[in-house]
C-alpha cells in the first residue's frame, strides 16, 4: 500500500506542485489585486515584447538543462520533458526548503534509469552555473555603474569560479579517505567535462538571465513608463538578478517571497520612487508565477511524457 502511494505521488509531482503554486497565486492575488490591475492599463506593445522575452527565457532555460544533462550523462532529452522538469524545479521553490523541486525531478529521472550520482552531478552543475552566472552579471552591472574596483574583482572571482567547476571533484577527493560515507556526495562534484564546455554552458545560462531581465525591463517600461536609457537598463538588470539570487538563497522563504522584492526595490529606488519600485517587483512576481502556471498547464495538456534518445 505504501509503495503504491509513493508511485502515485511520483507520477503526480507536477500536478501537486501546480496546485501548491495555485494556492500561492490566489493568496498573492488577494493581497495585491489592486497593484496587478495596473497591467490592464499598461502599454500593450511593451507587454507583447515582455511575453516574447519571457518565452525566450523558458526556451533557453530548457535548452540549458538539456545541455547540462547531455554533457553529464550523454543522454538527450525531449524539449517538452525538459520543460516539465524545469517547471518541477520552479514550482518546488514555493515549498519552504527549496529542494523539493530538484528532488522531484531527480525521482522522475531515476525512474528512467538515471543513477543517483548522474542526477546529482547534473543538478549540481545546473545550480552552480545558474548562481555563478547570476552573480557574474550582477557584479558586472555594478562595476559598470559604480566603477568600483571591488566589483570588477568580484566579476573576476565569479569567472574563475566558473572555470574551476570541472576541478571540483579533484579538490574534494581527499575527503573521501577521511569520510568514506561522503563518497557519493563528493562524486557529484566530479565533472567529466572540459573548461571550454563549462564556459559554453555558462553562456547559455547568461542568456537565461538576460532574457529574464529583458522581460522585467519591458514590464517596467509598460507599467511604470521607465525610460530605456543605458544606466536605467543596467540598474534594472542588476535589480532583477540580485533580487532572484537573494530569494533563491533565502531557503526559509517560499519562492523567496518578500526577499526578492525587498532587494530588487532597494536597487531600483535610484531611478524611481519606492512606491513604483515595489509595484514593479510585485507585478513581476505575479507575471512570473502566472507564466509558469500557463506553461505547466500546457505541459499537462500535452501529456508531457519522458523521452530520452541518444544523439
Amino acid at each position: 500500500m505504501k509503495t503504491s502511494t509513493k508511485r502515485i505521488i511520483g507520477k503526480l509531482w507536477l500536478t501537486i506542485f501546480i496546485v501548491v503554486a495555485l494556492a500561492f497565486v490566489f493568496a498573492y492575488l488577494k493581497d495585491h489585486r489592486d497593484d496587478l490591475a495596473r497591467l490592464l492599463d499598461a502599454n500593450l506593445r511593451y507587454l507583447a515584447m515582455a511575453v516574447l522575452a519571457h518565452s525566450g527565457y523558458f526556451a533557453f532555460t530548457v535548452m540549458a538543462w538539456r545541455r547540462v544533462l547531455r554533457e553529464t550523462t550523454a543522454e538527450a532529452l525531449g524539449f517538452r520533458e525538459g520543460l516539465a522538469q524545469i517547471l518541477l524545479v520552479n514550482f518546488g521553490k514555493y515549498i519552504p526548503g527549496k529542494v523539493w523541486g530538484v528532488a522531484a525531478r531527480g525521482r522522475r529521472l531515476s525512474e528512467q534509469g538515471f543513477s543517483i550520482e548522474a542526477i546529482g552531478r547534473a543538478s549540481y552543475l545546473e545550480q552552480a552555473l545558474l548562481l555563478l552566472t547570476g552573480f557574474w552579471l550582477t557584479f558586472l552591472c555594478a562595476a559598470v555603474l559604480y566603477k568600483s574596483p571591488a566589483y570588477w574583482f568580484a566579476v573576476v572571482l565569479a569567472t574563475i569560479a566558473i572555470g574551476l567547476l570541472p576541478k571540483g571533484g579533484k579538490a574534494f577527493r581527499g575527503i573521501t579517505k577521511l569520510l568514506p560515507r561522503a563518497g557519493m556526495l563528493i562524486r557529484m562534484f566530479d565533472l567529466s567535462i572540459s573548461v571550454n564546455q563549462v564556459l559554453l554552458l555558462s553562456l547559455n545560462y547568461l542568456a537565461v538571465w538576460l532574457f529574464l531581465a529583458a522581460a522585467f525591463i519591458f514590464i517596467g517600461a509598460a507599467v511604470v513608463g521607465l525610460e530605456l536609457a543605458f544606466a536605467n537598463l543596467a540598474i534594472l538588470v542588476m535589480a532583477i538578478t540580485a533580487g532572484f539570487l537573494s530569494g533563491f538563497l533565502a531557503l526559509f522563504a517560499p519562492g523567496g517571497v518578500g526577499i526578492r522584492e525587498g532587494v530588487g526595490a532597494a536597487i531600483l529606488v535610484s531611478i524611481m520612487t519606492l512606491e513604483n519600485a515595489l509595484l514593479l517587483m510585485l507585478l513581476f512576481r505575479g507575471w512570473v508565477v502566472v507564466s509558469e502556471l500557463l506553461a505547466g498547464a500546457l505541459v499537462l495538456g500535452a501529456g508531457g511524457r519522458f523521452r530520452a534518445v541518444n544523439d
